[in-house]
């Protein structure tokens, strides 16, 4: 009978030390790859999810390049406002009165994003193909300018025309924002 005991406890003991330790690690094993086939699930939804937004992004960053290009940005505002009575000049045209408004903020949409309306008051005289070719040198540029009203009158003194314009260009000033950057 004490052998029988004894036998039966050397049982158990040997099922202790070395088969419910391996039924642990199978079950460990089994969470592991239930784990690790859930990760790689999420990582590829997160990875299909990461890629539909930087196509939006690249959509958008193109969108915003192209619209980007209508603004004068101030040098290039600067140079062509100062440049004004030369493009006239060079058309046959001659300016009787230039005036500059003062510029106009608009409300800022973005956080980082300011527009501004810079608009000129100008009076020139010439003849009708003459106006027609500096309205199309101030017009053919890469960047937006707008003739806001233009009132053409014939001048009896001396047989040209008179033109009254209002044109206005706008700048673009975007403010670095990299409190979201990774440094």
């Amino acid at each position: 009978m004490t052998v029988a005991a004894i036998l039966i406890i050397m049982t158990i003991a040997i099922y202790n030390w070395f088969v419910t330790p391996h039924s642990q690690y199978l079950m460990a094993e089994q969470q592991y790859q239930q784990t690790i086939e859930s990760l790689e699930t999420k990582n590829k939804i997160l990875n299909s999810s990461l890629k539909i937004s930087n196509k939006t992004l690249e959509n958008l960053s193109g969108k915003y390049e192209q619209h980007k290009q209508l603004f004068f940005d101030a040098n290039n505002a600067k140079i062509f406002l100062t440049g004004i009575q030369t493009a006239a000049e060079k058309n046959s045209c001659t300016i009787q009165n230039l005036r500059f408004l003062s510029p106009r903020e608009f409300p800022q949409t973005a956080g980082n994003i300011g527009i501004s309306q810079y608009q000129t008051n100008l009076n020139i005289f010439g003849g009708y193909g003459s106006i027609i070719k500096f309205l199309n040198t101030l017009q053919n540029r890469t960047e937006q300018v707008r003739v806001d009203s233009i009132n053409i009158e014939m001048n009896n003194e001396n047989g040209y025309l008179e033109c009254d314009l209002l044109i206005s260009i706008y700048t673009l000033k975007v403010k670095e924002n990299t409190e979201n950057v990774k440094k």
